[in-house]
């Protein structure tokens, strides 16, 4: 049986679907969505394909989330408290850049990146204790600048109508996840959130991911995880799900090198994507 990622596949937005004999990488255009004549229909700004559609419910009935680079763009609202957090101790803020690259391991992490960026090395109990006072800040208002990205809002509507459980695995705090979702309407229809502070674990640990499915009563071989990260890519694949990564996420690496089995440039391509994968054997 072939190794799903041994078929790497990648969605471009660009013309034409192609194969790159000799790496056994594809390339599947955004455009692979479009309308076929008497099969569908254009809903939202989604352009859909009954046979995409039908492709995707033989494989998948479950889509995980990463939240932070993949469905939204939070870094102004993150750069926010922590600056504040950083002047409370005398020192200068950050940008919302130095964020994006700090972010991805957790709230605890990203502060301890952010406090060495001044030369600050922070023991445990100092750093359990600025964390705290991160969270503070930021759950006071999670979302002033937040946005989902182009095309989020539409694909989880999309994925909604097809009947697929959706769900969010991430290193963020659970509490402000929920206020972040609920605020841009992916929540519903996404249906649960497991946080860094949901479970004993965390990614990139797979146990996050299968604990999240479990709570929602999904069985993980008929999951799939989308994520920006390296740590999304080894929670999938230490849970034996596919994983898909966007391209334009909070990482210094780029995605094609993470060892997905798919990177998408533009999240309408999410479902193209996964009508590909369900193609390939497990």
């Amino acid at each position: 049986m072939q190794d799903l990622r041994q078929a790497r596949l990648h969605a471009r937005a660009g013309p034409g679907c192609q194969h790159d004999h000799g790496d056994g990488r594809f390339h599947v255009p955004s455009d692979a969505m479009r309308l076929a004549a008497g099969q569908g229909g254009c809903a939202r700004g989604v352009r859909m394909d009954t046979d995409i559609d039908k492709l995707i419910a033989t494989r998948f009935d479950t889509v995980l989330y990463d939240l932070d680079g993949t469905l939204i763009d939070s870094a102004k609202d993150m750069e926010v408290a922590v600056s504040h957090v950083l002047s409370d101790h005398g020192l200068p803020p950050v940008s919302d850049e130095d964020v994006r690259v700090f972010m991805g391991q957790g709230s605890k992490v990203t502060m301890g990146k952010a406090f060495a960026k001044h030369g600050k090395v922070l023991d445990e109990s100092a750093l359990s204790a600025v964390t705290r006072e991160f969270v503070r800040y930021y759950e006071a208002d999670p979302v002033s600048h937040t946005t989902a990205f182009a095309g989020v809002s539409e694909v989880v509507a999309h994925f909604a109508r097809l009947g697929l459980k959706q769900g969010v695995c991430t290193n963020k705090f659970e509490k402000p996840s929920r206020m972040i979702l609920e605020h841009l309407k992916l929540m519903p229809p996404i249906s649960d959130v497991a946080g860094a502070d949901s479970f004993p674990v965390r990614k990139p640990d797979p146990r996050h991911i299968l604990m999240l499915l479990e709570r929602m009563g999904c069985d993980p071989t008929r999951a799939v995880m989308i994520g920006d990260s390296i740590h999304d890519a080894e929670a999938a694949r230490g849970a034996g799900l596919p994983a898909v990564l966007v391209s334009w996420g909070y990482t210094t690496r780029p995605a094609s090198e993470l060892g997905a089995d798919a990177v998408i440039d533009r999240f309408d391509a999410l479902p193209a994507t996964l009508g590909k994968l369900a193609t390939v054997a497990r």
